[in-house]
């Protein structure tokens, strides 16, 4: 199966499972969940990198086989710039979440001002990206 989205301060991450050859991608707008009135949504970066493991997981991937891939995290305006802007932040649960549960990340391309196009093909892994 072929997965497309289209990124701008969103952040999508690929993960594949290369014994199983399963894979799956989340997209995200947000990056933490910090509860409240809000239901808990797959739009926050924390609750999304959990979805994709746990979907991965219950088709029978196992974290030390699983690869990722993060895409996305542009700052989309140039009155926005700074290293704390959203895009960044969003990076940042990704990396920090695939870290903190062994997930090695075999490809990073993300920040930048232009937006992104991922194609990703499941079976295989791979992900075809351009800058839109």
């Amino acid at each position: 199966m072929t997965i497309t989205t289209i990124l701008g301060s969103c952040v999508a991450v690929c993960i594949w499972d290369y014994r199983k050859r399963v894979g799956g991608m989340n997209h995200f707008m947000l990056p933490i969940f910090s509860g409240g009135s809000a239901t808990s949504s797959p739009r926050f970066g924390d609750v999304a990198m959990h979805q994709l493991i746990e979907g991965l997981r219950a088709i029978g991937a196992k974290l030390p086989f699983m690869r990722a891939r993060v895409f996305g995290g542009a700052c989309m305006f140039e009155q926005m710039q700074s290293a704390t802007h959203l895009g960044n932040k969003n990076v940042e649960v990704a990396l920090d979440f695939l870290a903190a549960n062994g997930v090695e990340v075999i490809q990073i391309d993300a920040g930048g001002s232009r937006g992104r196009k991922v194609l990703y093909e499941t079976e295989g892994g791979t992900a075809c990206l351009t800058s839109i």
